[in-house]
């Protein structure tokens, strides 16, 4: 999901575009691969005996309804605001913020005789009455309580993953468990190094995470731990918080600020979620990812994983705006994980796809729009339903699926228990003899289905 620097101080996720990979299948639910991938043009771009290449042929005509529908697939540009480290977006783009404008009052205007004689027009505005706001308020800010912070600070880690990179966590009970970012720690063999604000250095397990909350848990051998108490409470603008995390690869580093927004939406071009967050001020650097986000109280409020950098397409400049995960969304996800092995609620497809069609003669093609079911998970949603391997997904209630994320953003919208019509193009065994990827496309059958998201282990195959 996110790599880290070359100098292990943080994590920075890839940007949403990549060269077109064959390696392996791309799966709905579990997302075992991650990296995303760009196909433009048409959806009959891409076709060569090696998986890749131009055919430079022209797109051909729909088929009938007997024997299939071609599907004229449009192409979703997706402009980012900025960069984000620590898990982010990458590049430039139009921000979806404009500047103060008028307002909606029109000026009124009345007639006057000019200087020369002749009659003209003078704009009018209502005038100003000073009121409580005349006076000036007394300045203000947020002292924080010592204790509070030294507790903050006991209870936060740095992490070290090795020939991968470091980031940041915080201890949530006394024997050792420590909650920080997915794209920090994921299931792999790589020895994880733990150092406590006392300077005691205790290597870690992995435990269980989930990547599409960015979540994971690993433990320490130390059962008299300093740990956070958290909590789920909302909370609301201008709230006073601290960010505690290994901002930069310098040690324990503490900064403060408000919160921005309670629940801003966030996507990551990386794994094509949507992630609700609170936005802060409070500067976050790279390597703070994993790490803390506390209340005046000393509460966990937060696990800090990205911010926003760089300029805008315009050249502003971004400035102060990171974001974390609320505890709500981590405890559920945490408990969700140690009572199922994964996060229920979410609406699954449970298949694997490949961005390619593989035709009678050996070779590959890779379209916009090509999304080949690979396999079904065996009690999944696309199983219930009557997908099988070899399908071409195309609609889910008539909206195109022109890519692999435009696939992950249609399931964002629906629950597990919701109904959708999911339209499916299957090849034949005409099809299947075809050495022309327009061909073998035309000899494929369109095909309707109804298909209701069930709760199922996307773990299980």
């Amino acid at each position: 999901m996110w790599s880290f620097d070359e100098e292990n101080k943080n994590e920075t996720p890839e940007n949403g575009t990549g060269e077109q990979g064959f390696e392996k299948p791309r799966t709905d639910d579990d997302f075992n691969e991650r990296d995303p991938f760009s196909r433009g043009g048409d959806f009959y771009k891409s076709y060569s005996g090696e998986g890749g290449g131009s055919s430079g042929r022209k797109a051909p005509k729909k088929p009938k309804k007997s024997g299939g529908i071609l599907p004229v697939l449009l192409v979703c540009v997706v402009v980012f605001a900025a960069t984000i480290f620590i898990g982010s977006f990458a590049g430039g783009g139009n921000m979806p913020w404009g500047g103060i404008g008028a307002g909606n009052t029109a000026a009124t205007t009345q007639s006057t005789t000019g200087a020369q004689g002749t009659t003209g027009t003078q704009a009018t505005a209502p005038g100003i009455t000073p009121g409580t706001g005349s006076t000036l308020p007394t300045v203000s800010y947020v002292q924080w309580d010592s204790a509070v912070v030294e507790k903050c600070l006991n209870a936060s880690v740095l992490i070290k993953v090795e020939n991968v990179g470091s980031g940041s966590g915080v201890i949530y009970t006394g024997d050792g468990y420590i909650l920080t970012n997915y794209h920090v720690v994921s299931n792999n063999d790589n020895k994880i190094t733990v150092t406590l604000y006392s300077g005691e250095e205790l290597s870690a397990a992995y435990i269980y995470g989930d990547e599409a909350n960015d979540i994971a848990v690993i433990r320490i051998e130390k059962n008299d731990c300093t740990y956070a108490e958290i909590s789920t409470a909302n909370v609301s603008h201008m709230m006073p918080v601290m960010v505690i995390g290994n901002a930069l690869g310098r040690g324990f580093n503490t900064t403060a600020g408000v919160i921005s927004a309670p629940a801003s939406d966030v996507y990551f071009s990386s794994t094509y979620e949507t992630m609700t967050l609170i936005q802060i001020d409070a500067a976050v650097n790279n390597g703070n990812s994993g790490g803390g986000l506390f209340n005046t109280s000393g509460q966990l409020i937060g696990i800090v994983n990205s911010k926003l950098s760089g300029t805008t397409s315009s050249g502003a400049s971004i400035d102060n705006t990171g974001f974390a995960i609320p505890m709500s969304t981590v405890v559920k996800c945490v408990n969700d994980l140690k009572e199922h092995g994964y996060v229920q609620g979410v609406a699954r497809l449970g298949v694997s796809v490949n961005n390619y069609i593989t035709l009678a003669n050996g070779k590959t093609y890779a379209g916009t729009g090509i999304n080949a079911v690979v396999s079904t998970a065996s009690e999944g949603s696309a199983k219930k339903a009557g997908i099988l391997a070899g399908d071409i997904l195309y609609e889910i209630n008539g909206q195109t699926i022109s890519s692999f994320e435009t696939l992950k953003k249609m399931l964002t919208a629906y629950s597990v228990g919701d109904t959708v019509e999911i339209t499916v193009l299957r090849p034949t065994e005409e099809a299947k003899k075809q050495t022309d990827p327009y061909a073998y496309l035309r000899k494929c059958e369109e095909i309707k289905l109804k298909l209701t998201f069930v709760e199922f282990n996307p773990n299980n195959p």
